[in-house]
């Protein structure tokens, strides 16, 4: 960053980051054999399945086929390497303005770039078309010496089966702002402030598709693309008015016109009392709005839980909106104590949420062996429409719904309030230095989603909602404590993290399926053996029918170490090792099936990594 001063009321400035990130993670090895990617080029059957109904075959006159006859070829080449990839992510950013001050008003007038390119590449996954041609005209040969000796097939064989698949998604914003600001008159409790702005900026997003994913050719690989351009405008103000020394009330409101989704405003207020020196009473009311995102409206998405689910943008959807609300307290009973308890709750409307089966199943809809027999309809190879408007269910060759499809869309509400809590504390401990605590603790209350149809769920303490979080879930409680000593240029910080148990079912009230024998759930995907126990209120269960660990995913407790050292003024040098202690993630068996883990991504990744090191140095100019 640098600045030019013109004069004690004008000065320009201009900032300019570069910013490279570099990644690379190891997969296990490839299959030639999936349950199914998403192909664009046919949405009456958007599902292609390598391996069904039509198996890899090692033809009779394959050199390596000594049976003499076409044989079903299932494997993981060891010679490809495990499915891994690297990520090359280059973000430009350019701020220029002018601020100071003219006519009584401070003002800030500026401009931004920000540019991203991203270099993505992945190696280890299978043309499946190409492998069985190679394995067809023998070109592609399985058998070797050992495990440890190289592969017999020639290198471009290999390259063509398993090509270096790169994309490149890239994205940038222009903006122009100006921001005004002044103070207006003085009150009993301090000057009336106002502040207003404007701003322009052009978005834009390109994601090609991974090569061969819009043929549907990669095993294991869905197809996912977008190309997106928009402009929004923006007019802002605010007010802060210290009405007495014991009375702050503050108001905001905010205009905003996309040129693709129309217009919104939205307004914030806010108010402090103060009753005595140790108390402050807050509270908020504001509104929000989202437009939607260029994947939401013109890409696609693919997963799976037992089937698989197409999610399709909707260039119809509507914005989201909220509204939301907080009260809460400050309390500062010594100097170097102070607490915050917050009370918050946000109410959603028109959530952007993906396709949902539990919307576009039709209630009593068979789903497994629907071949006419045993007083099931045929519905082998069928396509049969769903609840929703535009939405389909497509049945293998089996009669198994293999697939599910339907848009991004537009839910009726969600719902959640919780408590926020931060304790701080701080003193002195003379030629030893200085001593800090703090501990951050939220509880979510409550988190319930209100579908199309008017149906409630609690999601608040489970893994849901699975199809739209991956299995996340939301846990009642999370807290981190940290305790910092510093003295002179050293300083270190311990901490403790914690996120609380998940119940291992998708909202409250779900209960597994069973027909007397086999226990089943939708979204897990996992055949159970019934022990007649008649507990079926979870989502996983052992293999002698048991619940499974109450059918509860364990809390999980990690602790960080972190150290500064400041040689001399500009210079820090910085230490950090997250999870000390080498803390495994617990196992997690609900989404071992559905997304091919067996730890929760979203809360337990640190003890997937397991300890790790950072060591970083800063020097300022």
């Amino acid at each position: 960053r640098g600045t030019l001063q013109f004069s004690p009321a004008l000065t320009a400035y201009l900032e300019v980051g570069y910013f490279n990130t570099k990644t690379s993670s190891n997969g296990t090895l490839g299959a030639n054999n999936d349950v199914g990617v998403f192909f664009p080029g046919n949405l009456n059957s958007p599902l292609v399945i390598h391996g069904s109904p039509i198996t890899m075959i090692l033809p009779a006159a394959h050199p390596d086929n000594t049976f003499g006859v076409d044989r079903t070829l299932f494997l993981r080449p060891n010679e490809l390497g495990g499915r891994d990839q690297k990520t090359d992510n280059e973000v430009l950013r350019v701020v220029e303005g002018v601020q100071g001050s003219a006519f009584g008003w401070d003002y800030d007038l500026g401009a931004a770039y920000i540019r991203s390119k991203l270099k993505n590449q992945n190696t280890g996954f299978i043309r499946y078309n190409v492998m069985q041609a190679a394995l067809n005209n023998g070109t592609y040969l399985i058998n070797r010496p050992s495990l440890t000796s190289p592969s017999l097939t020639s290198p471009a064989v290999l390259a063509a089966i398993s090509p270096t698949l790169e994309n490149n998604p890239t994205s940038s914003i222009k903006s122009i702002d100006l921001k005004v600001g002044r103070d207006l008159m003085d009150l009993p409790g301090g000057p009336l402030a106002v502040a207003a702005g404007a701003e322009v900026r052009w978005e834009a997003a390109t994601t090609p598709p991974v090569p061969f994913t819009d043929t549907a050719e990669i095993v294991g690989l869905g197809y996912s693309a977008f190309n997106a351009k928009r402009r929004v405008a923006a007019l802002f103000g605010e007010l802060n008015a210290p009405v007495t020394k014991w009375l702050d009330l503050s108001g905001a409101v905010r205009y905003d016109k996309y040129s693709d989704f129309g217009d919104s405003t939205t307004p914030k207020i806010g108010f402090k009392v103060k009753p005595i020196d140790q108390l402050v009473v807050r509270g908020s009311y504001a509104e929000a709005f989202r437009a939607p995102g260029p994947a939401e409206t013109g890409g696609s998405s693919f997963g799976f839980t037992t089937y698989g689910i197409l999610s399709q943008g909707d260039p119809k959807i509507k914005p989201e909106t909220a509204k939301s609300y907080t009260l809460g307290l400050i309390f500062e009973p010594i100097a170097g104590t102070n607490a915050t308890l917050d009370y918050w709750r946000v109410d959603r409307k028109d959530e952007i949420v993906q396709a949902d089966p539990n919307s576009i199943i039709p209630t009593g809809q068979c789903v497994l062996a629907c071949n006419g027999t045993a007083g099931t309809p045929n519905l082998i190879s069928q396509q049969v429409a769903g609840a929703l408007p535009g939405t389909f269910l497509f049945y293998d060759s089996t009669g198994a719904l293999a697939t599910v499809t339907g848009f991004n869309r537009n839910a009726a509400k969600t719902k959640t309030d919780g408590i926020d809590l931060e304790l701080r504390h701080r003193m002195s401990l003379g030629d030893a230095g200085r001593l800090s605590g703090q501990l951050n603790w939220t509880h979510v209350k409550k988190y319930s989603r209100t579908d199309a149809f008017g149906t409630t769920v609690d999601y608040d303490g489970t893994h849901g909602p699975l199809v739209q979080s991956a299995g996340g879930g939301t846990p009642k409680d999370r807290m981190t404590v940290s305790l910092t000593w510093d003295r002179g240029p050293w300083a270190v910080t311990g901490g403790l993290n914690y996120v609380g148990p998940i119940k291992m079912i998708d909202h409250k009230g779900e209960v597994s399926d069973t027909d007397g024998t086999n226990v089943s759930n939708a979204n897990t995907g996992v055949v159970y053996p019934d022990n007649g126990s008649g507990q079926l209120n979870c989502g996983v269960f052992t293999t002698t029918g048991a619940v499974y660990n109450g059918c509860k995913l364990p809390s999980f407790t990690t602790f960080d170490l972190f150290g500064k050292w400041t040689p001399f003024k500009n210079l820090d040098i910085n230490l950090s090792i997250q999870n000390l202690f080498d803390r495994k993630a617990p196992f997690d068996p609900y989404l071992v099936l559905t997304y091919g883990i067996n730890y929760n991504q979203t809360w337990h990744q640190s003890g997937a990594v397991g300890r790790f090191f950072t060591v970083a140095g800063k020097y300022t100019f």
